[in-house]
């Protein structure tokens, strides 16, 4: 059993969210909002996942962290939902109009594969997905701490400290769940390649519109995180990989510790 704890966090975005495209880096903020435009369809996927297992699971102490799982993203579920509609009110309804089509057409996507796909095919996903985010946010917490990237700490980069954070927080459940109902490794890394490349194109063409709303050319861009990153994702292909073993690091605590409530305070 891991320590998951459930922080229900309001985060205040103003209209006028300046720190979503301040423009020093075009590119990478295109692609980090192309990144949460995606959370509204594809967490509710992984919550759909998780309870369609009902007593499947029949390690009590994994089955009380998919609970604790499944609630950490409700509230990251809650808070990109959010914030989505200020950018896509940022950019105007035309833009919105076309993003909004992109975003609908992955939450289809997603409401078939629970339909019409295996429990294993989900799980896969779900355990592809986990491990590629948390292999990012490991790269970018490691890189912050080393005092590299941006300095701004507005409620957009909150925002994703937060989620991160908690992102490495249950790093441990979606590889625990699947080891335990699945448990086969060659299927684990052609799994989580086929999910990763589905997720990526929809972050790809997303974020080209976005690129074009600024008045940049609407080509495809290696991720910015994948750059500085590559081994911490590699490694998730390793036979021997499992998440448990990645150590946090203080900054992650300290991150979770600013979201946490004192005892006593709920």
């Amino acid at each position: 059993m891991v320590d998951i704890l459930v922080r229900k966090v309001k985060f205040d975005f103003p209209d006028d969210l300046d720190d979503v495209f301040p423009g020093d880096d075009i590119v990478g903020e295109c692609w980090l909002a192309a990144f949460s435009l995606t959370m509204p369809s594809l967490e509710p996927y992984l919550i759909r996942t998780y309870r369609s297992l009902g007593g499947g699971i029949t390690d009590p102490e994994l089955a009380s962290d998919v609970g604790q799982f499944i609630s950490q993203e409700a509230q990251h579920h809650r808070n990109h939902t959010r914030i989505n509609s200020i950018i896509h009110a940022r950019l105007g309804p035309d833009v919105a109009a076309e993003l909004q089509r992109i975003e609908h057409a992955l939450d289809r996507d997603y409401r078939r594969f629970n339909a019409d796909k295996s429990q294993r095919f989900n799980l896969v996903y779900a355990e592809g997905f986990e491990a590629m985010t948390c292999a990012m946010v490991v790269s970018w917490f490691d890189r912050t701490a080393k005092g590299e990237g941006s300095s701004r700490f507005g409620p957009w980069q909150q925002l994703f400290a937060w989620h991160g954070a908690e992102e490495i927080e249950h790093r441990t459940v979606a590889f625990d769940v699947y080891e335990h109902l699945v448990g086969s490794y060659p299927y684990r890394v052609y799994g989580s390649i086929r999910a990763q490349v589905h997720f990526s194109r929809r972050i790809d063409r997303l974020q080209r519109v976005l690129l074009a709303a600024h008045g940049q050319p609407r080509r495809p861009h290696l991720p910015s995180w994948l750059r500085f990153g590559w081994r911490n994702y590699l490694r998730t292909f390793r036979p021997g990989y499992n998440p448990a073993n990645i150590e946090p690091g203080p900054l992650v605590e300290t991150v979770l510790s600013m979201y946490t409530p004192a005892p006593g305070t709920g």
